[in-house]
């Protein structure tokens, strides 16, 4: 069986995982940074975007709380996942729960921001 070849990843960064997308090409996922500040949904969005990378998924967020917990503080995350119907509202994580839920956007919660790539 062929194994994916983990890439170099910045000083700094986390290998989360990496999958096959769409066309055929690993897309690998890193964490870039975790932000303990706790801040609305759109400043922790902005706050991604400045260390160079998105806010994380709900598909990420499971992964670190299946296999990469030291990651993270046991408190809620947001992700960059809306709530599809509610506008007012973002899907986060919990850590100290362990489950996922919409909560309004101008709540003030932690982050971690990935960066992808294909290689």
């Amino acid at each position: 069986m062929q194994q994916i070849q983990l890439p170099p990843i910045a000083v700094g960064h986390t290998y989360l995982y990496g999958r096959i997308n769409k066309n055929g090409d690993v897309e690998h996922t890193v964490v870039a940074a975790v932000n303990d500040e706790r801040l609305p949904r759109e400043l922790q969005r902005e706050w991604a975007k400045s260390v160079g990378g998105v806010l994380y998924n709900r598909v990420d967020a499971l992964i670190i709380y299946n296999e990469r917990r030291e990651l993270v503080k046991p408190e809620a995350y947001w992700t960059d996942d809306d709530v599809e119907w509610d506008s007012a509202c973002a899907w986060c994580q919990s850590y100290s729960l362990g489950h996922q839920y919409g909560y309004r956007k101008s709540a003030a919660l932690r982050a971690v921001a990935v960066s992808r790539f294909t290689a």
